[in-house]
């Protein structure tokens, strides 16, 4: 499965560097989360892996390839993104949201549809909802569609940017444990997260951010019985809590 390289990545928006420097060697077939408070840079490295925004400095790679931004099509054909508020198209059906990406890329109709009915039942949504749109859905119902358009093409690569914080907690543990049965697969998959209670529950490794930088990184019990400063050590003790 895919693995994953920054190698000394930086961005600034307008002179504030929000990414300083970072280098990552994330292997694959693992679920990495990254961790850090309001704007430490969190977002940033996934869009600049997902190709929504280009470092300033660095290279990132996937697999071992440098990635192509004249290339973005295919790259992305092998990543899923969900986001904070599910980021669906308002005027699409909630099929034809999850379904996009599947015409796009040529799939045969009987093939899309399979693969449809089969995220929908693994994310504990009825077909009844298909022909609906977006905005007459629960959150925890549009996030679960965001989820199955991110896993529409069956992608060994999954990014997941704040996907669950909107949630109530029980919506929320629901949405986990389904998670878990992903998780349990071969994908590689990286989750930002503020919540370090979620990243202890999803992931098998760790990075802090803080100020666009890495303070720590390794096994989440490495990290919670070592933190090196109190800047990490508070992030554990509001999941301890």
């Amino acid at each position: 499965m895919s693995s994953i390289e920054f190698d000394h990545i930086s961005k600034s928006y307008n002179q504030n560097r929000v990414v300083d420097d970072v280098s990552l060697l994330l292997p694959g077939s693992q679920t990495t989360a990254i961790v850090g408070e309001s704007g430490s840079g969190k977002s940033t490295l996934l869009q600049i892996l997902n190709g929504l925004v280009v470092a300033d400095e660095g290279k990132v790679k996937i697999a071992g390839a440098e990635i192509d931004y004249d290339a973005l099509p295919s790259i992305r054909r092998n990543m899923g993104y969900a986001v904070q508020g599910t980021g669906l198209f308002p005027h699409l059906t909630i099929k034809e949201n999850v379904t996009l990406v599947a015409q796009l890329a040529g799939w045969q109709r009987t093939e899309l549809d399979e693969r449809y009915v089969s995220l929908l039942s693994f994310f504990g949504l009825d077909d009844e909802l298909s022909e609906r749109y977006p905005h007459s859905l629960s959150g925890g119902q549009q996030q679960r569609v965001g989820l199955c358009r991110a896993m529409m093409l069956d992608p060994p690569l999954l990014l997941l940017d704040e996907p669950f914080s909107a949630l109530d907690p029980i919506t929320r543990e629901s949405i986990h444990e389904e998670m878990l049965q992903l998780i349990d697969g071969e994908k590689s998959i990286l989750l930002v997260t503020h919540d370090m209670q979620e990243a202890l529950k999803l992931a098998n490794y760790l990075v802090i951010l803080k100020d666009g930088k890495v303070v720590q990184q390794g096994a989440p019990d490495d990290v919670a019985n070592q933190p090196v400063d109190d800047y990490v050590a508070r992030f554990f003790g509001g999941a301890n809590a």
